[in-house]
């Protein structure tokens, strides 16, 4: 694959800041092997797919700790990185404006350089942890842009996870919300992005749940989950033996791309 690390100053943030992109191009395997190589034309268009980082990360981390550029490249699929500290994926109250940064900025500036579809069923979004959280809630608040969404071991229950965090937290709740005793029910709240988007009879994204059975994140990811059905909303879930750790995410996302490019092989499994 091509790589392409784009330092540029971001208008929504106000300062500079990196992403990091793989697009898919012929390499010595697919030659050496006489693998289709034709797919890299004049005019081409890849699906996309933008991938979130968890709380501590930055836009390296996905291609420092996983083999997902080799997961794209055999897929065909572009792969975006951005950096968005330990935000939360929120336009915050003190801080910085990640959420319109993410959702809208990022896929502008790279649709401009880069040789991506703009077609909604052709753009997907996926994160772990934090990430995963993010993934969810910037496809249910964009299901014009986003056709899918993968959380792999997401803190998904945001109003939960402020609640496991009440006496010590890696987040400055008090600046990435106004009030975060009250973000349940608030578009904040996967949940309530849900409840409003089937209320307006709004198109949702495909979305894939993943965890893993030892992660410390496993039963808010299964009550989520069963929330999310009780809705009436189709969404896949995913587990097996495993960590909050890279060695999951590392075989967790090889799993949520066969399901991205495999619709028919759809499964709700595992609770």
């Amino acid at each position: 694959m091509g790589f392409f690390h784009m330092n540029y100053f971001s208008p929504v943030l106000g300062f500079g800041t990196d992403i990091e992109v793989f697009v898919p191009t012929p390499n010595s395997d697919e030659i050496l092997n006489h693998k289709d190589s034709g797919y890299f034309y004049d005019g081409v268009r890849f699906p996309v797919l933008y991938v979130l980082h968890g709380a501590f990360g930055d836009c390296t981390d996905w291609s420092r700790l996983t083999g997902i550029e080799r997961y794209a490249q055999e897929r065909k699929v572009v792969l975006v990185m951005a950096s968005a500290d330990n935000s939360f994926y929120q336009d915050m109250y003190r801080g910085s404006r990640y959420f319109t940064y993410i959702s809208d900025e990022v896929p502008a500036y790279i649709e401009r350089f880069f040789p991506v579809s703009k077609l909604r069923e052709e753009t997907f979004i996926a994160g772990l942890s934090m990430g995963g959280y993010g993934a969810l809630h910037i496809a249910l608040a964009r299901p014009d842009k986003y056709s899918a969404a993968i959380s792999l071991s997401g803190a998904v229950d945001i109003a939960g996870e402020i609640q496991r965090h009440a006496s010590y937290s890696p987040f400055c709740w008090n600046n990435i919300f106004r009030d975060p005793e009250h973000v349940e029910g608030t578009d904040a709240d996967i949940f309530y992005q849900l409840k409003r988007l089937l209320e307006k009879r709004s198109r949702i994204p495909r979305l894939f749940q993943s965890c893993g059975t030892e992660d410390f994140l496993y039963e808010m990811n299964r009550s989520a989950y069963r929330r999310i059905c009780d809705m009436g909303v189709q969404i896949t879930f995913d587990e097996a033996p495993g960590q909050h750790d890279w060695n999951y995410w590392d075989a967790g996302i090889v799993r949520a791309f066969d399901w991205l490019f495999e619709p028919a092989k759809d499964t709700q499994a595992g609770i």
